[in-house]
């Protein structure tokens, strides 16, 4: 199962720090969302811990919704880069 992890971070810094961390197991669907769809529950409890330390839970959200993997889009078989989320 993949994740689509979305953030809305109002630091620069702590945002910069969170993309970094999600480029490492996913890829960036548009400018704060991410897409990991290797990720299993091992995977998303470290992402978990390792984002919350760098967020102000009173002014940062960060989301993260399973999502059923893609296979096929208008009868093509989708590549990684090639992710259509509706």
């Amino acid at each position: 199962m993949g994740y689509l992890i979305v953030y809305d971070i109002s630091e620069h810094k702590k945002r910069l720090k969170v993309a970094r961390i999600l480029q490492k197991f996913g890829y960036r669907i548009q400018y704060s969302a991410f897409y990991l769809p290797e990720a299993d529950e091992n995977l998303i409890g470290f992402l978990y811990e390792e984002i919350s330390k760098l967020v102000d839970k009173t002014t940062d959200r960060v989301f993260f919704y399973p999502v059923d993997p893609p296979e096929v889009f208008k009868g093509y078989p989708l590549e990684p880069w090639k992710i259509f989320v509706f």
